[in-house]
């Protein structure tokens, strides 16, 4: 993992931490200043760390906590295998981190529940976006609302589509551009079994439709990174995708985008971005922390450059996004959200299919 000053911390050096004394202390004696707490928090880089860094200064206007960033490297899941390393000695306090690796986190029982006393924004975010252990605590404070959709380029196909069972009409052969099962989690292959009336755990329909999709030469491009999406986009070659936020808000600075997240017979995948605290920090730092940049204003502050949406119902999401993302009334009707915990365990077998089934298809 890269590194941003791992023990130059941001604001200078921590108070003085005096001798501790204890009974009562002498008229006219000087408390000894109290050494603030320190908290190593994993971000992503580029727009996450930049606008992290803004709201840490505002942070630290009324709190003493001193905080380092790390900047995760190679995916937000490799940190598992960092952490997994050296636990129970981990360096890391507060880690940024998406729905997938919140549940590998807390199957390896190693996160702190939220304690809603000290987050106390935790209460307006709709409870579909908060990740819960089996006893039902709370685990983690979602950011950012994120998603996976289908969509297309409106200058390359002006008429769109209204359902992807139209994805098999002539005019669309070569023009789709998917992701491998193993990136998104498998949800490419997700929404196509809920096409079909399945789901991840019946996901044998959405394999033989992406079948159909495959041997009527509709795949044109297989993508397994955001850049490679980007500019496979960006060619005019391909009109029509399935990516997630991220992706779609880049190609939507160049070109104009409508998302396709509210179709009759299918659903926009939502999943959440956020904090969670790891087992051994200094809980009530960590908690506040978390709690400033779930504040709504912050949170309004946080998405507006992230190509996300913000978690709390009354922070505005930036204006470029009108409609890619759900009024909390609209969330059972449109979106989404899959079973991350059993998507990891088959992610092997599907990614191995579809090298097998698919790409010969595809190539064929």
């Amino acid at each position: 993992m890269s590194s941003i000053t791992r023990r130059t911390f941001t604001q200078g050096a921590l108070a003085g931490s005096g001798l501790a004394m204890g009974g009562l202390m002498a008229p006219g004696m000087i408390r000894p200043a109290v050494a603030a707490d320190r908290l190593m928090v994993v971000q992503w880089g580029a727009q996450w760390i930049d606008v992290s860094k803004q709201l840490l200064t505002k942070y630290q206007q009324t709190s003493d906590t001193q905080v380092a960033w790390e900047l995760h490297s190679g995916g937000a899941a490799a940190v598992v295998a960092k952490i997994k390393a050296t636990w129970p000695n981990t360096q890391y306090n507060v880690l940024s981190v998406w729905d997938p690796v919140f549940r590998s986190l807390m199957a390896e029982d190693w996160l702190v529940p939220v304690d809603e006393n000290i987050v106390t924004n935790l209460k307006t975010i709709p409870d579909q976006f908060i990740q819960k252990n089996a006893a039902g605590q709370k685990m983690t404070i979602p950011l950012s609302t994120a998603g996976a959709f289908w969509g297309y380029r409106e200058d390359l196909l002006p008429g769109g589509f209204e359902s992807i069972e139209d994805l098999l009409k002539p005019e669309f052969k070569g023009k789709l551009c998917v992701p491998y099962p193993i990136n998104l989690t498998g949800l490419f292959i997700v929404s196509c079994a809920i096409q079909r009336g399945g789901d991840e755990k019946n996901a044998e329909p959405g394999w033989e439709f992406v079948k159909e999709l495959a041997k009527a030469g509709q795949i044109g491009e297989i993508c397994t990174s955001n850049s490679e999406y980007i500019n496979a986009m960006a060619t005019g070659q391909y009109s029509v995708g399935f990516w997630n936020n991220g992706g779609w808000f880049a190609t939507a600075k160049n070109f104009p985008v409508k998302i396709m997240n509210r179709m009759p017979d299918n659903k926009g995948f939502l999943y959440n971005e956020g904090f969670c605290v790891l087992k051994g920090a200094p809980e009530k730092a960590a908690f506040e922390f978390a709690n400033f940049f779930a504040d709504p204003a912050n949170n309004e502050i946080y998405n507006m450059n992230l190509g996300s949406g913000p978690t709390q119902p009354t922070a505005k999401t930036n204006p470029k996004l009108d409609g890619w993302y759900y009024a909390p009334d609209e969330l059972g009707k449109h979106a989404y959200f899959a079973d991350f915990a059993y998507l990891g365990k088959v992610m092997n077998e599907w990614n191995a299919r579809w090298e097998k089934e698919i790409v010969p298809l595809v190539r064929g």
